[in-house]
């Protein structure tokens, strides 16, 4: 099963369900470089996972940092052995899964791969990748370059 929030053979990754109302790029990219900051001075995960519940002022979440060229928020079950630290933030929207994820899952292989293709030919970076997936932009414009393709 692909996971489009980090698609190792696009090398992006995806923050748009950690958070919510976004203001502009540079104060999220600040606000997850001052996260990216704390967690690497954390005395632990859990002091990092349960210093703040509030949403940065950009909106982004105070967990996701920013590692290896890529967002993630250091307390997914995915890497922690299957331990999910984000249930130590109670506004954590752990469930939450964008519209464009949900019907991903549900397409069949072929037209997985047409979506993952016409990703490629965005050549987006993690941001745009982020903020259009999480406003269904990406979706919306395959979707009408696949109807275009039947008419």
């Amino acid at each position: 099963m692909m996971i489009l929030c980090q698609p190792n053979e696009l090398k992006l990754s995806c923050f748009g369900c950690c958070g919510n109302s976004y203001t502009n790029k540079k104060k999220i990219i600040r606000d997850i470089r001052k996260n990216t900051l704390e967690f690497e001075n954390k005395k632990s995960l859990k002091s990092f996972m349960t210093r703040t519940t509030e949403l940065r002022s950009s909106g982004i979440c105070a967990n996701l940092i920013l590692k290896d060229e890529k967002f993630f928020c250091p307390g997914h079950p995915q890497l922690n052995k299957n331990i999910d630290y984000r249930n130590l933030d109670p506004d954590c929207h752990k469930e939450h899964i964008c519209k464009t994820y949900s019907l991903f899952q549900t397409w069949n292989k072929e037209k997985q791969k047409q979506f993952l293709n016409f990703l490629k030919s965005k050549k987006l970076n993690s941001y745009a990748y982020s903020i259009r997936l999480d406003n269904n932009y990406l979706l919306e414009e395959f979707e009408r370059g696949a109807k275009n393709q039947k008419d």
